[in-house]
C-alpha cells in the first residue's frame, strides 16, 4: 500500500495584507488536518483517509464512510474555517481600535507602547522555536551582514517596522479628533493606494483601473472631511480636518509597510514579527520619555485595559496568520473589511456616536474601491483561459 500525505494546510503568511513566508518555514499547527490519501490496489477499491475516518470507493465509483457523520463534520468545518478565522481576527483587531479610544485620556505614544509590547512578548519564543526547536533556517537572509544584500534586507525589515509602528501612533493620535469608524475607514483605504507606490518602489505595473480607484477613493476621504460645500458651514472644522489628516498619515506609513513586505517575502515570518515588536517599543519609549508623556495605567481597570489592547492586537494578528493557513489570500482580504463594521457597531453600543451622512457615504466608496481592488487582485491570479478572468478582464486594464 502506498502512502501520500498531502498537507493541505500549506499556505503563505501576511502583516495590515501581504505574503511573507510559506508552510515550507512554518510547520501545520494543527496537524490533525493533514489529509492523508492512501491507496490501495486491490480490487478496484480505493480508501481515502485512515483509521476510523476513512472512505471506500469501489468499482462503481460509489463512496463508503466509515464513520460518516465525523468527515461529514470536518470537511464542513474545515471549508469554512479560514473564513471563521478571519471574521474573528477582524472582530478582535475592531476592539484594539475601541480600546485605545476608551483611553484617550492617556497618549497616543503609551498606548502605541502597551499595543506592541503585546506584540513583542508573544514573538520572542515563536522566534526561539522556529530557530532552535524545529530547526528551521530563520537568520540566513540577514547574516552575515558583510553580505551587502543581506545588509539591504535588514535596512528594509527596520523600514517596514518603523512605518508599521508609525502608522498606528498616527491612528492612536487620530482617535483624538475623529470618530473611531471615520479613522478605520481611512486606514483601509492601504490596499487602493499600494498599487501606486509599488509601480514607484517595485516596478510593478500599474493600469487605469487603479488610478481611478484611487481618485474615488480620495473623493470618500474628501466626504469625511465634510468640507464646507458639502456641510453648509463658513470653514473646515479644524478638528476634523487635523483627524482626517492623521489617518490619511497612517494610512501612508502603512501603504509603505504593505510595500516593503512585498520585498521581504523570502525572509521568515518570526524573524519580521520580533523586529516589528522590538524597534515599535524602543520608538515609542524613546518618544513617549523624550516629551516627557510616558505614563503607567493608572488604575487597574485601566492596567486591565491596556494588557487586552497588546493581548488583542496579538492574537488578533494570529487569527489572521491562521485564516490563511485555511483560506486564500483574496477572500480573506475581503472578509476583514468587516473590521469596518464592527468599528462602526462599537461606536454607536458603547461611544453612543451614530454616524451621519458624510460618514456613510464616504465609508461605502471607499469600501467599493477597496473590494473593487481586492476582486481585481483576485482576478490577477485567475489562469488565463478562467472564463471568470474574460469576464472580468475590464478590471485588469
Amino acid at each position: 500500500m502506498t502512502v501520500l500525505d498531502a498537507e493541505s494546510g500549506e499556505y503563505g503568511v501576511e502583516e495590515n495584507g501581504e505574503v511573507v513566508a510559506s508552510s515550507e518555514h512554518t510547520p501545520l499547527l494543527f496537524p490533525s488536518l493533514k489529509t492523508t490519501l492512501n491507496y490501495k490496489n486491490l480490487q478496484g477499491h480505493i480508501q481515502y483517509g485512515s483509521g476510523e475516518n476513512s472512505k471506500t470507493c469501489g468499482e462503481g465509483g460509489e463512496w463508503k464512510a466509515d464513520s460518516a457523520g465525523q468527515k461529514q463534520m470536518g470537511k464542513t468545518c474545515r471549508k469554512y474555517l479560514g473564513i471563521l478565522l478571519a471574521i474573528s481576527a477582524s472582530f478582535l483587531l475592531s476592539l484594539t481600535t475601541l480600546i485605545a479610544r476608551v483611553l484617550i485620556e492617556y497618549h497616543p505614544f503609551n498606548e502605541a507602547l502597551w499595543r506592541f509590547l503585546g506584540i513583542l512578548l508573544p514573538s520572542v519564543p515563536v522566534l526561539l522555536w522556529s530557530s532552535v526547536s524545529s530547526k528551521e533556517s530563520v537568520f540566513h537572509t540577514i547574516y552575515p551582514l558583510c553580505n551587502g544584500e543581506k545588509l539591504k534586507t535588514l535596512l528594509v525589515i527596520f523600514v517596514r517596522a518603523f512605518c508599521g509602528c508609525t502608522a498606528v501612533i498616527f491612528q492612536f493620535y487620530a482617535l483624538n479628533y475623529i470618530e473611531i469608524g471615520d479613522v478605520t475607514v481611512i486606514s483601509f483605504t492601504t490596499p487602493v493606494f499600494v498599487s501606486i507606490l509599488a509601480y514607484f518602489f517595485l516596478g510593478e505595473k500599474l493600469g487605469i483601473v487603479p488610478v481611478i480607484l484611487a481618485f474615488v477613493t480620495l473623493i470618500g476621504i474628501g466626504i469625511i472631511a465634510r468640507p464646507p460645500i458639502l456641510s453648509g458651514t463658513q470653514e473646515f472644522d479644524p478638528f476634523n480636518l487635523i483627524g482626517v489628516a492623521l489617518a490619511l498619515g497612517c494610512m501612508g506609513f502603512a501603504s509603505f509597510t504593505y510595500v516593503a513586505l512585498r520585498w521581504l517575502r523570502p525572509v521568515h515570518y518570526a524573524l519580521v514579527t520580533f523586529f516589528y515588536g522590538l524597534i515599535s517599543v524602543i520608538e515609542c519609549g524613546i518618544c513617549a520619555i523624550s516629551i516627557g508623556v510616558f505614563q503607567l495605567p493608572l488604575t487597574l481597570e485601566h492596567w486591565l485595559l491596556a494588557f487586552g489592547l497588546g493581548a488583542l492586537a496579538f492574537a488578533g494578528q494570529s487569527l489572521f496568520t491562521l485564516a490563511l493557513k485555511f483560506e486564500d489570500a483574496g477572500p480573506v482580504a475581503l472578509i476583514r473589511t468587516c473590521e469596518v463594521i464592527f468599528t462602526f457597531l462599537w461606536q454607536i453600543m458603547f461611544l453612543g456616536q451614530l454616524p451621519d451622512v458624510f460618514s456613510i457615504i464616504g465609508a461605502f466608496l471607499i469600501l467599493l474601491c477597496v473590494l473593487l481592488t481586492t476582486l481585481r487582485k483576485l482576478v490577477m491570479e485567475l489562469p488565463d483561459e478562467s472564463r471568470m478572468k474574460a469576464r472580468f478582464q475590464f478590471l485588469l486594464k
